[in-house]
């Protein structure tokens, strides 16, 4: 029987717990649903049309958000928020190929809309396009610097996608910093073991 590498078992792991927990059934290291804020731009039945569909996307109303989000669409166009939350509704309702027409349209909306990218770098890391998904997570991380879920989606990219553990190690330490999330403590002391024994063996 072929061993499963640490860094795999870790990731199962926590997919594990995630799915445990009652969380949702899309991978660990995906973005939560955070809804962004409207634009001050927004008239006031637009802004309660986005304030209703920020609250149904947090309540796992995907379908009624996405019904919210798609008709401020057609009438916000150029507002890179509500292309996300669109995205997202998509995104969680199983419509991957809409979610990313959607983020492609926020970032067209804003380039350094960084949760975009964030989700764009996610599907493209599910897609099996990984120096894609590298490009969207670091575009991200330029627009903002101390997004830690960006860091921790870099973190695994690196050490179960890319074979560059140096480069994970350091993004679970910005994580770590920026979040103090112990369980990014134990994957650091995990790699920090792995790094240890290839030096060893060369």
């Amino acid at each position: 029987m072929p061993l499963i590498k640490p860094a795999l078992v870790k990731y199962f792991l926590a997919a594990a717990l995630c799915s445990l927990a009652a969380c949702s059934q899309l991978p660990v290291n995906t973005a939560p649903v955070t809804p962004v804020v409207a634009a001050p731009q927004l008239s006031a039945l637009q802004q309660q049309q986005f304030d209703e569909g920020k609250a149904l996307l947090v309540a796992g109303q995907y379908s009624a958000a996405q019904n919210i989000f798609s008709a401020l669409a057609t009438q916000q166009s150029s507002f890179a928020g509500i292309w996300y939350n669109l995205a997202l509704s998509q995104w969680h309702s199983g419509d991957a190929a809409s979610a990313q027409s959607s983020l492609q349209q926020a970032v067209h909306a804003s380039a350094a809309h960084s949760a975009s990218h964030n989700l764009l770098g996610i599907l493209a890391r599910q897609q099996g396009n990984f120096r894609q998904a590298e490009r969207h997570f670091q575009r991200a991380l330029q627009a903002q610097p101390d997004y830690a879920i960006v860091h921790k989606n870099l973190a695994f990219l690196y050490e179960l996608y890319l074979g560059q553990p140096l480069a994970a190690h350091y993004h679970y330490q910005q994580y770590y910093a920026m979040t103090q999330d112990e369980q990014a403590k134990a994957w650091l002391a995990l790699l920090e073991q792995q790094l240890d024994q290839e030096a060893a063996n060369e």
